[in-house]
């Protein structure tokens, strides 16, 4: 029922003046927000000639869509200018269609899942990006879907919105656990089984604990990224842009660094939190997401409660499977883990 806005032409050249110093360094345009990107295709096609008229010669796209409305049209053009797609998709029917809805009320599972084949059959690399609720009694069936159709995901669980339209109950995170544990065990089976797994980040985790790898800061918002919405606003983040109070300038204007510095609306080193330092998996969840943290306490230096449990869940269960699988990992043989071989014919 929202009046549609859409990015116009003028507003993407006025973005293009704003970054002119850095059209010389590597740029990713990541499409993403409140809207949905292929609406707005015919701008959206004169983007990277547009781009590389105005002298931007590295720049990479990423784009983020309900993948409801993709045409021939769209797919050969993210397939001539290697778009790297990601869609919002949630899982099998029953789950998708809970809350991925039509305005008049039918579900988008059927659509989204044809777009997707077409995809597949142009050759075109994606991604789904996954939103677990913390209260869902059928994740292993989520999982499965993903795993049974080949589709590569990558899930996170649901968090505070600013409109309030979902607030997470830290209570439903017994079901997550209990849930994630089910998760787990099936993992298990199918990496010991030799088959393909297509949980992106439960590979790249299990990645990281097989070779220690630690990261000190959480992620690059206001320091090598911003998001800029339709009328040239900028936000440290896209989580942020619901919210006008938290925008730190504009293409216009410039970036307000102090605004930036005082709120603390930007990533500390982990060690620089005071609860963080004693926690376990300091360096796993690198201190969380400070947007969130600032939604739930108005301090980005308080943590989470809810996002703490989540992690501490999260990492827990995956330690536990990297035990598990430990010798099929380091076998050099399992179909997932193939780029272990280097490291294991080098010992």
């Amino acid at each position: 029922k929202k009046t549609r806005k859409i990015l116009t032409k003028e507003v993407f050249f006025d973005i293009l003046n704003f970054l002119k110093n850095e059209k010389k360094h590597p740029i990713t345009f990541y499409f993403t927000g409140a809207g949905e990107p292929t609406l707005n295709f015919n701008l959206l096609k004169q983007l990277p000639i547009l781009c590389k008229d105005n002298g931007f010669e590295k720049c990479t796209y990423n784009l983020t869509t309900n993948g409801t409305i993709l045409t021939n049209e769209m797919i050969e053009f993210f397939k001539l200018n290697q778009f790297t797609i990601n869609i919002s998709f949630d899982g099998d029917e029953k789950t998708h269609n809970a809350s991925r809805i039509y305005h008049n009320g039918n579900g988008s599972f059927k659509d989204i899942f044809n777009n997707m084949s077409l995809l597949k059959e142009n050759n075109i690399k994606f991604s789904c990006k996954t939103t677990i609720q913390p209260d869902n009694k059928n994740l292993v069936e989520v999982f499965s879907f993903f795993e049974e159709n080949k589709i590569n995901f990558i899930f996170s669980i649901a968090t505070n919105s600013f409109d309030n339209h979902f607030l997470p109950n830290i209570n439903d995170l017994k079901t997550f656990e209990e849930q994630l544990n089910n998760v787990i065990t099936n993992y298990k089976k199918m990496i010991e089984d030799n088959q393909v797994i297509y949980a992106e980040k439960l590979i790249i985790d299990l990645k990281r604990i097989h070779y220690g790898q630690v990261s000190k800061n959480g992620c690059i918002a206001s320091r090598e990224s911003f998001f800029m919405d339709i009328e040239g606003s900028i936000f440290p983040c896209s989580y942020h842009s619901s919210s006008k109070d938290l925008s730190v300038g504009n293409i216009y204007t410039g970036i307000d660094y102090e605004k930036i510095t005082k709120n603390n609306w930007y990533a500390k080193p982990v060690d620089n939190y005071s609860t963080c330092k004693i926690c376990w998996m300091k360096y796993l969840c690198t201190g969380s997401c400070f947007a969130i943290k600032w939604l739930e306490n108005k301090n980005t230096d308080v943590p989470s409660d809810y996002l703490c449990k989540t992690y501490d869940i999260y990492w827990t269960a995956i330690i536990k499977l990297y035990v598990q699988i430990h010798t099929h990992m380091s076998s050099g043989n399992n179909i997932n883990f193939m780029d272990l071989n280097n490291e294991n014919q080098s010992n």
